[in-house]
């Protein structure tokens, strides 16, 4: 294990149960540019996301975010001591789930809590040992209602500028047969189901659900993430003050050689995201995520509810990538909570790129209406409290 891992475990120990201050708070209402915003940067078409007209109509009485949206109030990514000095690593998404109970309507307010729930060291990344940092968000609206959780794994891997990149993959470049496949996966997406009923009954092991297809990944696409995110960022020179806060964001921009410049900003950009290890730009990991969840929420229907999603990112997802995102229904039971039966389908989710590399696989569980049965909610929960108490 390297010293500078070493270094960092040991500091970040001190962070374990503690609430984790360098995740802000993102979106604290959801209205409806929010949730818009949100599903753009997904390219979620589904009504029942972004038309208030359409939601009235169905069992919500309301407009809803799409379930993912929790990682717009808060994403479970916190880096512990990383930011408090210059540890030489790179901060990377290895894993994230959503454990939900309820919908989030147009108009609540949101509030969360992010606690910093261990470290330890991590998978290697070639010979670079790494560290993992896992949290743990909760999320409640306005009248105090729990809406879920969310728990994050984030890598710290050793980086500085002249060691052996984390990944030296160039911008890929397609054929014309690459770009005819591409074209004809994004003309074959069917639409989201919508108010088609989908029952728990009609489900059957071993379905495929519809393919989407997302990319080639864009600056555009990129860019979205981080307005979808709603954290603060400053620009301009209350950078340079808050950078004075966080020596361990602190990275000298190889263009202007300016020595104040944010390492959250080297993810989108083409020239200082080598000094993150990188050779083409790369997305941060709870976009995957969400794009992940979608293939499940558009194959449901608007009456369903995406009761869990976990995923891991084994790759990255970088700059004009294409991702093909697969699921299969690989179980289906009746979950009795509380005084309520629940007809849950699991699904089996991947995503691969247009090498053959997977960038995410994992599981989520929907709840499916079946004949005379709709989907209750609230689910049942314990009287969760804050984190940290």
């Amino acid at each position: 294990m390297t010293d500078r891992i070493k270094q960092f475990l040991e500091d970040s120990q001190a962070f374990v149960g503690q609430q984790a201050e360098d995740v802000p708070q993102g979106a604290d209402l959801a209205d409806w540019l929010t949730i818009r915003r949100f599903c753009a940067a997904l390219g979620d078409p589904n009504p029942l996301y972004k038309d208030p007209a359409s939601g009235v109509g169905t069992k919500y009485h309301s407009m809803i975010a799409p379930p993912t949206f929790v990682a717009a109030i808060r994403t479970p990514t916190s880096a512990a001591a990383y930011q408090t000095k210059d540890y030489g690593v790179t901060r990377i998404t290895r894993r994230a789930s959503m454990d939900l109970v309820d919908v989030i309507r147009v108009g609540d307010r949101l509030t969360s809590s992010l606690e910093v729930t261990g470290v330890s060291g991590g998978q290697s990344v070639g010979e670079k040992q790494t560290a993992d940092v896992d949290s743990c968000a909760l999320y409640r609206n306005s009248y105090g209602g729990y809406i879920g959780t969310s728990t994050g794994t984030t890598a710290l891997v050793p980086f500085r500028t002249g060691e052996e990149m984390i990944c030296d993959r160039e911008i890929y470049v397609y054929s014309d047969d690459e770009i005819e496949n591409i074209r004809q996966g994004i003309e074959g997406e069917p639409p989201p189901r919508g108010r088609l009923l989908r029952y728990w009954d009609d489900a059957e092991e071993g379905e495929e659900l519809p393919k989407l297809v997302k990319g080639p990944l864009s600056l555009s696409d990129m860019m979205a993430w981080t307005v979808a995110e709603q954290k603060t960022m400053p620009l301009g020179s209350p950078v340079y003050n808050n950078l004075k806060r966080m020596p361990g964001r602190v990275r000298t921009n190889p263009s202007t050689n300016w020595p104040y410049w944010d390492a959250e900003q080297e993810y989108e950009d083409i020239l200082s995201c080598r000094d993150a290890g990188f050779v083409a730009p790369f997305s941060r990991g709870m976009q995957v995520v969400c794009l992940a969840g979608q293939v499940v929420t558009s194959w449901m229907g608007d009456d369903a509810f995406l009761r869990s999603l976990d995923i891991e990112l084994p790759n990255h997802f970088l700059y004009g990538d294409t991702m093909w995102l697969r699921g299969t229904v690989s179980d289906k039971y009746k979950e009795r909570i509380g005084k309520e039966t629940y007809f849950a389908v699991e699904v089996r989710i991947s995503g691969v790129n247009q090498l053959g590399e997977t960038v995410a696989v994992g599981k989520a569980v929907a709840y499916l209406p079946s004949p005379g049965h709709t989907v209750s909610l609230p689910i049942p929960h314990a009287d969760y409290a804050p984190l940290g108490r």
